[in-house]
């Protein structure tokens, strides 16, 4: 389980660097080479006024902020951007008891100088579901608790159908596949199930980028982008002899673009600079890889602390039922003796009769009256009420043995 979080957590990572366009970490060309210099041969006074944004932009790489989750801030990513426009964003955490795949929140917003377009990369966001309905119950408590959502798997088209009409208030349309970030993405699959297979695990990943249109009540217009991965895994159902699916579902990329009709060619390549700009710090992706390793770690640790406890628990259960169920059949045992005594003895009050042994010939019913018995050996027998009688002496005849009766 550890090493399948760690993996997840790794190939999301490389997900988002085809999301976003990553081809290589150093900086382009400094914004001063980006237009010619002033002509010396024209005096500074007659020299032609240039204006930032209409004849020419400067770009400057915005860092972006790990703060809560080492002891000093980290930059964790970083972004192009015009020195004019505003920027906002970072990184947040959220506790471990919550939605795993929600844990490590990014985010960014960008807007113009005049705030007509807005640039925004939402956090990731994760769905879990099972076709067992006992799992399936389990889910939805800890979804109410804060855990993961609860859906079934999707496509990242249907996932942009449902988010522009629930969360953004807006209207999809032209949604297609988003086919130039598809063939890394499907190589990626292919490997993850590759391994998958290797070690036994049924699991199947595959994962869909999509783009599409937006449009909101107000005449605004957008550009929307979204990836999602589906983790499938089938298990047989030993009780109904079929098979239980469950499945977790990471929606890790989401921009939204949203502009004025007549500035959609601007807001276009701006969304370009800043997809393609985006460079995650691999020192902050190392130490968050690293932090879930560590805590998968105590996790799987944690796990089988518990599975050690409840197998004691079990033993100490399944002693305790045991004992008492010897104890309950030993008292069952004394008091159905005891009925066998009472019984016996209510018959043999009736039956006006009394048991001895005289320990060779084994037990014997003789008539009942008499306190003491003897026995020869040969089916003779002798009663008495008389302590002093003893037929040894009294037909000197040794072969005569006293008997003991049963009570």
């Amino acid at each position: 389980m550890m090493k399948q979080s760690l993996a997840m957590h790794s190939f999301r990572s490389v997900l988002a660097c085809i999301a976003i366009g990553i081809v290589g970490c150093s900086s382009g060309p400094s914004a001063s080479s980006g237009h010619d210099a002033p002509n010396a041969d024209v005096p500074n006074d007659q020299q032609p006024r240039l204006t930032e944004g209409t004849d020419y932009v400067v770009l400057e790489r915005r860092r972006f902020l790990d703060e809560q989750g080492f002891d000093r801030p980290v930059e964790a990513f970083s972004v192009l951007c015009p020195m004019s426009w505003r920027s906002e964003g970072g990184v947040q955490w959220k506790g471990i008891g919550g939605c795993r795949g929600e844990m490590i929140a990014t985010s960014i917003r960008i807007t113009s100088p005049d705030g007509a377009i807005r640039f925004e990369q939402l956090p990731a966001r994760s769905f879990s579901y099972a076709s067992d309905p006992m799992m399936m119950q389990a889910m939805q408590a800890g979804a109410q608790a804060g855990g993961c959502g609860i859906n079934q798997p999707f496509t990242a088209e249907q996932y942009i159908e449902g988010f522009a009409r629930q969360d953004l208030k807006a209207t999809a349309s032209g949604i297609v596949v988003d086919e130039a970030r598809m063939p890394l993405a499907r190589k990626l699959d292919e490997q993850a199930n590759a391994t998958a297979m290797q070690f036994g695990n049924p699991q199947q990943q595959s994962t869909t980028f999509a783009k599409g249109r937006l449009s909101w009540p107000d005449g605004t217009q957008g550009i929307i982008e979204a990836g999602v991965t589906n983790l499938v895994n089938q298990q047989p159902d030993l009780m109904t002899g079929g098979t239980t699916m469950f499945s977790s579902t990471s929606v890790f990329y989401t921009t939204v673009t949203r502009f004025p009709p007549e500035r959609k060619d601007e807001a276009a390549r701006m969304l370009a600079l800043f997809t393609s700009s985006h460079r995650m710090n691999p020192v902050w992706t190392k130490a968050r890889d690293d932090f879930f390793t560590r805590l998968g770690n105590i996790e799987h640790a944690g796990r089988m602390e518990r599975i050690r406890l409840m197998g004691e628990q079990a033993q100490a259960y399944a002693k305790a039922q045991s004992d008492a169920s010897d104890q309950r059949m030993r008292s069952w045992e004394q008091q159905q003796a005891s009925n066998d005594r009472q019984h016996e003895q209510f018959v043999k009050s009736i039956r006006e009769v009394e048991t001895w042994s005289d320990g060779s010939n084994g037990r014997v019913e003789l008539t009942s009256g008499y306190d003491h018995a003897w026995s020869r050996g040969d089916g003779s027998y002798i009663l008495s009420n008389n302590p002093n009688f003893d037929p040894s002496s009294a037909f000197q005849d040794q072969q005569w043995k006293p008997m003991v009766m049963d009570r």
